[in-house]
């Protein structure tokens, strides 16, 4: 059993994150903190669980092993190090951090005292997206060329007097160092990379549908080493349809919401229904599996690296 502390309910998968490690058998959340203190003691009245006011007090508890960051996304690399300097394992909401040297030095925070890092890219270990990746590496689609993926939902649309169910310190600059790409564009940007790899070129486009501080949609394409190239939007502002579609020369695969279907020279140029097979564990249970078995997990630090260098890259635009 490992014993871990909610560090934030600021990020809006905050309670997902809770809900998911209170009903893994192998975890025990033993303690909250919130760096707003009336946010934080309610959601630990909610829970039944124990408030700590004070981080540094939290972070000394050596009963507590690994933490749980949903904080303000400015504050990632200095909550993660401090925490890796506790000898906490360390569970963290994308992005890891605002540039890729911040990532390295969490990386280095992380390695020199010998715990666990991992950040939830949850899409990685979707049965249609490793449906994908399969037909890519066996070739199915011949030369792989390009990738357009979109992941977008209504969150900043007003409705009913209200500005939107996404919680309003979203749509603000401070604590979030961008809007809808860097949150939700997460999504098919670690998809995109670890498809093609190391990205060497960003060209963004950021719009303020209905005036937010931040980016409210947003469409970028993504240069990658080898030429390939990637379509990415994403926004708050749009009925949410998942797609993802990959691109070959002998080939596609089309993904929309849950439906995937391909077509290729197997095929004879005629759709077919992709039979999907079980998705790979949670980054949760990747990462429980990795501090209790050293078990490898499937997501790495270059999606986690890679994933950060797109957000910089593009938002060094604006």
């Amino acid at each position: 059993m490992i014993k871990v502390a909610m560090l934030s309910r600021w990020h809006v998968h905050a309670d997902d994150y809770i809900k998911e490690a209170l009903n893994n058998p192998d975890i025990e959340v033993a303690a909250i903190w919130d760096e707003d203190r009336i946010r934080g003691e309610a959601w630990a009245n909610e829970q039944g669980i124990p408030f700590v006011k004070e981080l540094g007090d939290l972070l000394a508890d050596q009963e507590i092993e690994g933490v749980i960051v949903d904080t303000p996304t400015t504050m990632h690399k200095d909550i993660i190090i401090k925490a890796a300097q506790h000898g906490k394992h360390i569970f963290s909401e994308k992005v890891l951090g605002l540039t890729e040297r911040e990532c390295e030095e969490i990386f280095q925070a992380v390695d020199e005292a010998g715990v666990h890092l991992m950040l939830s890219l949850p899409r990685l270990s979707a049965d249609y997206y490793l449906y994908g990746q399969q037909l890519v590496d066996e070739g199915k689609l011949g030369k792989v060329s390009s990738v357009r993926c979109r992941v977008a939902h209504d969150g900043a649309v007003p409705k009913n007097g209200e500005p939107g169910w996404l919680p309003p310190h979203f749509l603000k600059k401070e604590g979030t160092a961008g809007g809808s790409f860097i949150d939700l564009g997460a999504h098919p940007i670690y998809l995109a990379n670890r498809l093609f790899g190391e990205p060497v070129d960003v060209k963004a486009m950021f719009q303020h549908v209905y005036d937010h501080e931040v980016d409210d949609q947003s469409a970028v394409l993504v240069k990658y080493e080898n030429g390939q190239m990637a379509v990415l939007e994403t926004g708050f502002v749009t009925s949410g349809l998942f797609q993802l579609e990959i691109h070959g020369s002998e080939g596609v695969y089309i993904v929309e919401d849950k439906h995937a279907r391909f077509k290729n020279h197997e095929t004879d140029g005629e759709w077919q229904e992709a039979v999907l097979s079980d998705g790979l564990p949670s980054a949760m249970t990747q990462w429980v599996m990795q501090i209790q078995r050293g078990q490898v997990p499937f997501i790495t630090r270059q999606d986690m690296r890679r994933l950060t260098k797109v957000n910089e890259l593009a938002y060094k635009q604006i």
